[in-house]
């Protein structure tokens, strides 16, 4: 599938560019966050059912043993005797997750729009593709297994179902680890330069150990975390090239227009 997406470039990092692209920035994240919010509400819809995610967890375990790749015990028990290590892996986890995205999301958009937004869309529609996983798939994350050893390092930070948006269970697949990988593939696509491609493989290499170390997640919640985003991306690159299709004859686009920013998708 050969696609090609011209970017809407800004190549100044002056003060007064910055500016301008943080304000439309800023009417960018209104939709966004509307679209975000709603993610997250049927995200946290399915009701608790724990006997049905602990046998799923069991056998997301019993698969990883067979393939030779269940080692989240030990790296979580690697990371126990060291508290600023644990303290760590808790503040990556909890706290710089979407700082990050929204902060790389800013940089996307302000070096070229359309580009930042197909990594957008691909987001949102890595979301809600996931929606219906949520529901059938409930799997307990290794931190609430005491039985096979793990810990849960959040603690008091965390309850079960504490509010509408919350869900413990869902933790296949892991955007923790997807949306990371995203930025990755963002830098790569966005720029040349070696310093943010180093930086976004650093950071996702941080957040991968954060997710084990705090038993959040396991290999396979990761692995599927990526494969979703991956496919998500195709999507958002074939929706992208049928709305900016050129020539006569468009049809109605599902979309207002605001400068660069574009609504909902």
């Amino acid at each position: 599938m050969a696609v090609r997406v011209e970017g809407l470039r800004t190549s100044s990092w002056t003060p007064a560019a910055i500016v301008r692209s943080a304000g439309l920035y800023a009417v960018e994240m209104a939709g966004f966050l509307v679209l975000f919010g709603l993610y997250y509400f049927v995200r946290g819809l399915p009701a608790d059912r724990v006997e049905l995610a602990t046998r799923n967890a069991d056998r997301i375990i019993d698969l990883e043993r067979a393939l030779g790749v269940f080692r989240e015990l030990s790296w979580q028990q690697a990371a126990l005797d060291r508290q600023w290590l644990m303290d760590l892996g808790n503040f990556v986890y909890m706290y710089l997750h979407l700082p990050v995205l929204l902060a790389a999301g800013f940089i996307f958009f302000h070096v070229d729009g359309r580009k930042y937004r197909v990594l957008r869309n691909a987001l949102l529609f890595s979301g809600f593709l996931a929606g219906v996983i949520y529901w059938l798939l409930p799997v307990t994350p290794p931190r609430l297994l005491a039985e096979s050893g793990f810990v849960d390092t959040i603690g008091d930070i965390r309850r079960a179902k504490p509010g509408p948006l919350a869900n413990n269970y869902a933790a296949i697949p892991s955007y923790h680890f997807g949306w990371i990988l995203l930025i990755v593939i963002g830098a790569w696509w966005e720029t040349k330069s070696l310093a943010p491609r180093f930086a976004a493989v650093a950071f996702l290499a941080l957040m991968t150990w954060a997710i084990v170390a705090t038993g959040n997640h396991y290999f396979l919640d990761m692995a599927l975390g990526g494969v979703m985003v991956i496919l998500a991306l195709l999507l958002s690159l074939r929706f992208e090239r049928w709305m900016e299709a050129p020539g006569g004859g468009r049809h109605w686009r599902p979309c207002l227009r605001f400068g660069p920013v574009r609504f909902p998708f």
